[in-house]
């Protein structure tokens, strides 16, 4: 299995401006593991991440760097993105959190 992405953090993976994701379950990708990016439930790209570390973290536990990772330019538009996708941000919140390094196209496909 792999991690599903929203089609709008596709071309910052590739181009290494997001390097980290945050995820309220733990996700079944493992440390060292080659993937490829998934943007829906049947589709993914021919490109492919590599699985660097996977750890738990409390959200408010995140700084400014944790915050450009993901492909922000600080912590409180990362607030905005999480509370619109989940609803909402509670600081309190212990999330999985999985750093990755985009790979390029997989050329066996």
């Amino acid at each position: 299995m792999t991690i599903l992405f929203k089609k709008s953090y596709i071309k910052k993976i590739i181009n290494g401006e997001k390097t980290a994701t945050r995820r309220p379950k733990r996700p079944t990708v493992k440390p060292g593991g080659e993937y490829n990016i998934r943007v829906s439930f049947y589709t993914h790209l021919p490109d492919k991440y590599r699985v660097i570390k996977r750890f738990q973290q409390r959200l408010g536990d995140m700084g400014h760097y944790d915050a450009v990772k993901e492909g922000f330019r600080d912590l409180d538009k990362f607030r905005e993105e999480w509370e619109g996708i989940y609803g909402a941000y509670d600081p309190d919140q212990v999330v999985w959190v999985v750093e990755f390094q985009h790979l390029g196209p997989d050329r066996n496909l």
